[in-house]
C-alpha cells in the first residue's frame, strides 16, 4: 500500500475519532442526565399516585355517606308519603263525618222545627177569616 494512501487513512481515522470521541461523551453527558430525570420523575409519580390513592379513599367514604344519606332520605321520604296518605284519609273521614254529623243534626232540626210547628197548629186557635 503507498504510504500517502496509509498516511490519508490514518488521518481520515484520526478525524473521525477526533469527532465521535466529544459526540460519545455528549451522548453519555445526555443519558446520565436522561436517568436522573427518570429517577426523579419516578419519586414525583410515586407522590403523585399516592396522592391520587388518599383521593379515591376520600371519594370512596363520600360515596358511601352520600348513599347513606340517600338510603335514609329514601326512608324519610317514604315515611312522609305514608303520613300524608294517613292524613288525607283522616281529612276524608273527618270531612265525611263532619257531612253526616250536619245532614244529621239538619235533619234533628227540620223535625223539631216540624214538632213545634204541629204543637203550633194544634194549640193555637184557628185564625178567624
Amino acid at each position: 500500500m503507498p504510504l500517502a494512501l496509509e498516511i490519508t487513512l490514518i488521518l481520515v481515522l484520526l478525524a473521525v475519532a477526533a469527532v465521535l470521541i466529544p459526540l460519545l461523551l455528549q451522548f453519555h453527558k445526555t443519558a446520565r442526565g436522561i436517568d436522573a430525570f427518570l429517577v426523579t420523575l419516578q419519586k414525583e409519580l410515586a407522590h403523585v399516585a399516592e396522592d391520587i390513592h388518599a383521593s379515591r379513599v376520600r371519594m370512596d367514604h363520600l360515596a358511601g355517606s352520600i348513599q347513606t344519606s340517600l338510603t335514609e332520605l329514601a326512608s324519610f321520604s317514604k315515611s312522609m308519603g305514608e303520613a300524608g296518605s294517613l292524613v288525607r284519609e283522616l281529612q276524608f273521614q273527618f270531612r265525611d263525618g263532619l257531612e253526616s254529623a250536619s245532614r244529621r243534626f239538619g235533619g234533628a232540626i227540620g223535625g223539631v222545627g216540624a214538632l213545634l210547628a204541629l204543637f203550633k197548629s194544634k194549640h193555637s186557635p184557628p185564625e178567624p177569616r
